[in-house]
């Protein structure tokens, strides 16, 4: 049984997952710590996300790897042993834990940065709903702090044709692009779109999170 996020912190349980992907050069880094923006955690944030990789719970849509490296804003190095945890809609909008799904848990999890400040989640490209363009909520929680909450979206064009298939296709709803989403509009999304690249039959999304760890 995956303990809970709650368990995680209150116990200092492990859940570290060797991941291999090539990290920031030097230069890079440089310019890539610019302090992450903080960005609403919405109405659908549950503090008992599973500590676990895959978090697909059986859900259609299109396979998504979510790579995060997180780095510290004081010295641009890795943050290891910080909990992040992710949540997102399904393909058709909605989320686990409220109304008709309020026992559920789908597409919500919690893994532990690693030493190269590295967490890696299997889930689905989430879907749109009114007002909301495909974006998956993340907080990162550290020493029992919650030092940073923030949002991942996506390059549209890439995303933007599996909107038109099932299981996304949402019969007399338009998609909604990231231009109308009012949260990526008002709380600096455009710092937050993730590197995208098709992979088989999916899609791999990377996000560098630089935070401030004296908040």
């Amino acid at each position: 049984m995956f303990p809970t996020r709650r368990q995680l912190l209150q116990f200092g349980l492990g859940g570290l997952v060797v991941l291999h992907w090539p990290r920031l050069g030097r230069a890079e880094a440089a310019r890539a710590c610019r302090l992450s923006p903080e960005q609403t955690a919405g109405p659908f944030y549950l503090d008992d996300a599973l500590l676990r990789q895959d978090i697909t719970d059986g859900k259609p849509g299109t396979a998504l790897r979510l790579q995060f490296e997180v780095l510290r804003l004081d010295d641009c190095r890795p943050l290891d042993g910080a909990a992040l945890e992710i949540w997102h809609c399904d393909a058709q909008g909605a989320y686990s834990g409220v109304g008709a799904d309020a026992a559920s848990r789908y597409l919500r999890g919690v893994q532990i940065t690693d030493g190269e400040g590295r967490a890696e989640f299997r889930s689905i490209l989430p879907g749109y709903y009114p007002g909301r363009t495909n974006h998956v909520h993340l907080k990162l929680h550290l020493d029992r702090r919650d030092i940073h909450t923030g949002q991942l979206y996506f390059p549209e064009a890439l995303i933007r044709p599996a909107m038109a298939r099932p299981p996304y296709a949402h019969p007399g709803q338009d998609w909604t692009p990231l231009e109308r989403d009012y949260i990526y509009r008002r709380q600096d999304g455009e710092h937050s779109v993730a590197e995208l690249v098709e992979d088989g039959a999916g899609f791999v999304a990377r996000l560098t999170l630089v935070v401030d760890t004296r908040s």
